[in-house]
């Protein structure tokens, strides 16, 4: 659904738990003929569907408001180049989508993985457009941790957006004694 052009989608489970509310004060009230069901049953079913629609509408306002500044800011990294001390940076990584998760409650979690190695990257609403496994992908996002683990990153993304291609960057890291060098024999 799109509000002002902004695209907004209601997790399923939402929307079977509200179908499943309304179903049971329809039947509460056919067994009882109290209307007392009906007008707190109405205004609760659009609380339930309503909330998160403005929630998810406001969020992507922000993130689409936001996400020129963050990528002034952004600096491309590889899995590979993700430490703790690099908590609370603005990055850009590109890599393929190995898996999908959270969907069914508008929470995904995406493995990707790039040339040097995986990385997880969390989005609090659906990624519009939606974003499959096997898809090339470039994720703006600010590196987090997880509280009980310091070691544990992950990427909490503004936007994932695919690309036709990954860029091929040559990671700065790499210091000369690793390059492979070829030489030519006659």
């Amino acid at each position: 659904m799109k509000i002002k052009g902004i695209t907004v989608r209601l997790p399923p489970i939402l929307l079977a738990a509200t179908v499943f509310f309304a179903v049971m004060c329809a039947m509460t009230y056919g067994s009882t003929k109290d209307l007392i069901y009906i007008y707190i049953g109405l205004p609760l079913c659009a609380l339930l569907i309503g909330f998160p629609l403005w929630m998810s509408y406001t969020n992507e306002k922000q993130v689409l408001r936001e996400a020129p500044q963050y990528l002034q800011h952004a600096k491309l990294v590889r899995a590979r180049q993700l430490s703790p001390t690099m908590r609370g940076n603005v990055v850009i990584v590109e890599g393929k989508v190995l898996k999908v998760t959270g969907l069914m409650m508008n929470k995904p979690s995406y493995l990707i993985q790039d040339p040097t190695g995986q990385l997880v990257v969390k989005r609090f609403a659906l990624p519009d457009p939606l974003v499959g496994v096997g898809a090339n992908v470039e994720v703006l996002g600010r590196i987090f941790g997880k509280a009980t683990n310091a070691q544990s990153l992950y990427i909490n993304a503004l936007t994932i957006k695919p690309v036709a291609a990954l860029r091929d960057v040559q990671d700065e890291s790499q210091s000369d004694s690793e390059k492979i060098r070829i030489k030519k024999l006659n």
